[in-house]
């Protein structure tokens, strides 16, 4: 009976594979081979076949002949070499457009980055100077496709960051006092989330609205500021934003919504890139837009409770409207529609923002880390470049994991800055994980970006308090 050698190797890890003998008459079952194979082999459980180039094998298809070697993985999108089996070359006829010179990035990141422009329908990769690795995507960039890859936009639908005026002449601004101030943030709110959730429009009731109103872990905080310096006049002066002001800058997401939404797509056994003429596509758009609302329901909420904790004259019973001056909420995860010229074409296409602050809605903020300024952007060029987006901030420099060796850190005095302002954080991993030397020099970025001609800067913030998380005694 003859065979075909197919060699069969893991598409995460290159170095994993083996060589299968699939015999010639049950080629028409040669994904289900493959893959209970490669589960033996690598004990993994792979759902996915694919084809050089990134196309998948579906299920029930024949398997293609001329075909000697396969990429199994386990819903991830491919990250083996181009090619152009089942599709036509503009199908990989994508760009990759790299923003940096002063700021570090990554090996791993930018081939991750690679990877993920060799996608099938992606046209063009963009990494911004904020660019560092992830589990398996990177973050910091924006992807332009003709449809959607959910896992591309990442588990927190709808991150953003927005800021706040808290008080445009504060009697004075204590450090000390503020922090002393900021307590219960991280307990359930006791005011009527679906009142609140009405204002934007959400009907629905969700199990993740009991963290309504909560700052998170990993990267978000809430970091109370003041204006150190105004770059641009009449840019500031057209937001609102004066010097001697006390203001708030809030970075969240959808707390575990988005997340069980990528869940939902990834968990699928079928292709995670979902093509533009698939009805599929608005069934996910529905979702990924309830997550956007909620997250930005979410950041206005953590600011209202803010302002509650350092003006308790305020009265929270019955408060269902946010009760401060929002100056900025932008949304840097999350998938919008651009029109962008790729290769002298132009087209519209979904611009996949993980990690990167859109550029098509005004000016934007870019934080530091919790010891270092702060800033506004305001976008410039045509946006064609850097598929109209922004750094979302500093990015990561070194890997949570490798903060904990000690041999890159300065663990002493995590609590209080460089700049004399006061970080509250009690838990002690987070501390350390989110410390200023985890990440790269804002400024860096910035200018980064300035050459490139794709922002200026507006304003530089101070922090005066950074918020992660208290625990309550």
């Amino acid at each position: 009976m003859p065979s075909r050698v197919v060699t069969v190797t893991l598409n995460y890890n290159h170095s994993k594979r083996f060589v299968l003998l699939l015999s010639e008459t049950g080629v028409d079952h040669g994904r289900e081979t493959i893959l209970r194979e490669a589960r033996n082999k690598f004990r993994s459980k792979v759902s996915s076949v694919f084809l050089s180039g990134g196309v998948i094998l579906a299920e029930g298809e024949p398997f293609p002949e001329l075909v000697s070697q396969v990429w199994v993985g386990k819903g991830e999108p491919y990250c083996g070499p181009p090619g152009t089996v089942h599709g036509s070359p503009s199908a990989f006829d994508s760009e990759l457009h790299l923003i940096s010179g002063k700021s570090y990035l990554d090996d791993k990141a930018i081939e991750q980055l690679k990877a993920v422009g060799r996608l099938p329908g992606v046209a063009l990769a963009v990494g911004l100077p904020d660019l560092h690795p992830g589990s398996r995507y990177p973050i910091g960039c924006a992807i332009a496709a003709e449809g959607i890859y959910p896992a591309l936009i990442g588990s927190d639908v709808g991150c953003g960051i927005a800021l706040y005026e808290l008080s445009a002449r504060p009697k004075s601004i204590n450090p000390t006092k503020l922090a002393s101030a900021l307590r219960g943030l991280d307990d359930p709110w006791t005011g009527s989330v679906s009142a609140w959730l009405s204002n934007y429009g959400i009907t629905r009731v969700s199990e993740f609205d009991t963290s309504l109103g909560t700052v998170g872990a990993g990267n978000h905080f809430a970091e109370l500021c003041s204006v150190e310096k105004i770059v641009d006049e009449p840019a500031a002066e057209q937001l609102g934003v004066l010097a001697g002001g006390l203001y708030l800058l809030v970075h969240t997401g959808s707390r575990g919504l988005g997340s069980s939404i990528l869940a939902g797509e990834t968990t699928m056994e079928s292709n995670p890139y979902i093509p533009p003429d698939s009805p599929h596509l608005q069934e996910y758009l529905t979702e990924h837009d309830y997550a956007v609302r909620w997250a930005l329901a979410n950041r206005d909420l953590v600011a209202h409770r803010i302002k509650q904790c350092i003006m308790p004259s305020l009265e929270d019973a019955g408060e269902v409207q946010l009760n401060l001056k929002k100056i900025i909420d932008v949304t840097h995860n999350s998938v919008t529609k651009h029109a962008l010229s790729v290769r002298d074409t132009t087209r519209e296409l979904w611009v996949h923002r993980k990690g990167a602050a859109p550029a098509d809605q005004g000016v934007a903020p870019c934080p530091g880390n919790r010891g270092s300024f702060s800033w506004l952007l305001r976008p410039t060029g045509d946006g064609q470049y850097n598929a109209h987006s922004l750094a979302h901030g500093a990015g990561r420099r070194y890997a949570r994991n490798a903060l904990h060796t000690g041999a890159k850190i300065n663990k002493a005095n995590l609590t209080q800055t460089d700049l004399g302002s006061v970080v509250i954080c009690e838990d002690a991993n987070l501390l350390i994980e989110e410390q200023p030397e985890a990440y790269k020099d804002v400024a860096c970025v910035v200018e980064d970006m300035e050459d490139k001609g794709v922002c200026k800067g507006v304003l530089i913030l101070r922090p005066v308090v950074t918020y992660k998380v208290r625990k309550e005694r």
